[in-house]
């Protein structure tokens, strides 16, 4: 007498074949990672963006194994009573891609780090330019870092880089919001107030390459931005919610967390070139911050049946909104060879302060437009919410 054994379930059927699979995903999305955080001086977020969505599609290829694998076990198993070991493994594997993509986004979180200025987006995502060898953004005096160890100067030199960058790439973001003011029929005011914060922000990121050139001794300039190009002025959606979203986050709110951070900042800041561009900084950050709630007063006034819901949401959502560090994943390495004495009395605070300057923003923020929404809500016609609106315009 023979006994028959169970039949193998082979190919795409195989749980064993799903589970070995969903593991094999798991060290190349790990290497993608690292290849993201990895990029230092180059600061080339758009490529930092690109590697973190391959990582996210393959820790999502790694889910989908998994769940093949759970599939497939429990339908071997009801044909051959084997296949539940797969299975949990399988199980295993969809567990520890969710893991890793949230360890990998929290540390993601820290990889842009700080800077001035108003945020660029393209697609969704933020952009600045590369930099090489030049001097034509270079404009404005240099510090003296003839008491700097050379680690200190190459972290100075490092963190003024970056903030340029994000300053350069500023000019286009308040353009675009000048486009969107166009569009939406939006006062001269308003619109010059737009442009002045653009050419703000161009002095901004020539006194920022200037600082940069004084401590590493060597100047840069930006590489093309084609990405802006592609659909750096479409707007996703209405154009007044947009506008209102935006003008919250990165207007309201991180504006004058720029400023805050930049006033502190000259407050311990003991070279007189550094402290002086920090207090322009600090002046005209504010400015901009109070640009974006006097656009706020306008839309309110003119459109409150479409954006006050918006603003009531992204106030609910704003305690998520990405806080800045005080030095980006890339240049942790860089900035801890340097001596922290020395960084504070150039300018640099440590990240605590920056969150307790965070924290208490999103505070004032939250109750200033909460109070904003009130008197809103308690006009009585349109002809007095326009003229708050033009109050706040003066």
């Amino acid at each position: 007498m023979t006994t028959e054994s169970p039949p193998q379930l082979t190919g795409l059927r195989s749980p064993r074949l799903w589970a070995s699979f969903a593991f094999l995903v798991l060290p190349l999305s790990i290497v993608v990672l690292f290849a993201a955080l990895s990029q230092e001086r180059s600061q080339r977020e758009g490529i930092v963006q690109d590697l973190l969505l391959l990582f996210t599609g393959l820790l999502l290829l790694q889910v989908v194994l998994g769940i093949g694998a759970i599939v497939a076990g429990v339908r071997s198993h009801r044909v051959s009573g084997h296949g539940y070991g797969a299975a949990a493994v399988g199980a295993l594997a969809a567990l520890t891609a969710v893991a890793t993509w949230m360890g990998g986004i929290f540390l993601a979180a820290l990889a842009f780090g700080s800077a001035w200025g108003r945020p660029l987006r393209v697609r969704g995502r933020q952009i600045h330019p590369e930099l090489r060898s030049g001097s034509d953004w270079t404009a404005g005096d240099r510090p003296d870092p003839s008491q700097l160890d050379e680690p200190t100067r190459h972290a100075l030199a490092a963190l003024w880089l970056h903030d340029a960058q994000k300053e350069h790439a500023s000019v286009p973001a308040f353009s675009r919001i000048s486009w969107q003011l166009a569009a939406a029929g939006a006062p001269a005011d308003l619109l010059a107030w737009s442009h002045r914060a653009a050419l703000e922000e161009i002095e901004h990121a020539r006194a920022c390459f200037a600082l940069a050139a004084g401590y590493e001794g060597r100047s840069h300039t930006v590489e093309p931005m084609p990405d802006l190009l592609l659909d750096g002025l479409q707007v996703r959606g209405n154009v007044l919610e947009v506008m209102a979203k935006e003008s919250l986050g990165d207007g309201c709110q991180l504006e004058d967390f720029n400023a805050d951070v930049a006033a502190a900042c000259a407050e311990v800041c003991q070279e007189p070139v550094t402290r002086a561009v920090l207090e322009r900084i600090a002046v005209e950050e504010r400015s901009h911050a109070e640009f974006s709630w006097a656009l706020l007063h306008w839309l309110l006034a003119q459109h409150a049946a479409t954006v006050r819901p918006v603003l009531e949401r992204t106030l609910a959502g704003l305690a998520r909104y990405r806080r800045p560090t005080a030095v980006s994943f890339r240049l942790q390495r860089l900035v801890g060879r340097a001596d922290p004495a020395q960084l504070l009395r150039h300018g640099r605070l440590p990240d605590a302060r920056w969150a307790e300057l965070w924290q208490r923003r999103l505070d004032s923020t939250g109750e200033r437009l909460r109070a904003m929404l009130g008197s809103e809500a308690a006009c009585v016609t349109t002809d007095a919410c326009e003229s708050e609106t033009a109050d706040s315009l003066r």
